[in-house]
């Protein structure tokens, strides 16, 4: 562990490792899942990570590091988009296409400290523009700033918005505590 690194949910965990099989196809999921090490490993074969219970980002890091090494960069954005879209339970769904996505964007940050050990806080300069940041997120990697602005990008499209643009104005790399990231977006 580097750092006092933050703990990410098991639901954020096992979102993933379900999206798989769809996201990169059951080959390379099986070949994702046997690179893993460690606990991460003997938590995923035993089925022992709980969906509540908080788990070292570094899980979370060596997991999306798998999914990337072994799927590429398509084979992370299929997984998370999966991963995201599944974890919007049905009734959420219904909800989520009768808000703003600024609104969407204002209480998806909001629940981004339910998931991660860390904080995320929207500003909106005009409709369809809205900047993003993190702070706190010690331990995460490229990989998983990747996934999260993934993540954001499929809650938008939820919504039934379309992004136009999305830029990372500062941090998101290697070992970034914090990242902000400017979305323009149309309905």
């Amino acid at each position: 562990m580097l750092r006092n690194e933050i703990n990410v949910k098991g639901s954020v965990l096992w979102g993933v490792i379900n999206a798989l099989e769809r996201g990169v196809g059951p080959e390379c999921r099986d070949i994702v899942l046997k690179d893993l090490t460690g606990d991460l490993s003997e938590g995923v074969q035993t089925r022992s990570i709980i969906a509540t219970g908080w788990y070292p980002i570094a899980w979370h890091r060596e997991l999306l590091g798998a999914v990337m090494r072994h799927g590429g960069p398509v084979g992370l954005r299929d997984t998370v988009k999966l991963s995201t879209r599944e974890n919007v339970s049905t009734i959420h769904r219904i909800l989520v296409r009768m808000i703003s996505p600024e609104t969407l964007l204002k209480q998806g940050t909001r629940l981004f400290s339910s998931f991660f050990e860390a904080q995320a806080l929207t500003t909106q300069d005009k409709p369809g523009h809205s900047k993003i940041e993190w702070v706190g997120c010690r331990g995460f990697d490229k990989n998983v700033w990747l996934a999260q602005t993934q993540s954001v990008e499929e809650l938008v499209a939820m919504a039934g918005a379309k992004v136009k643009r999305r830029t990372v104005l500062s941090g998101g790399t290697d070992l970034d505590d914090t990242m902000v990231l400017e979305l323009v977006y149309s309905t």
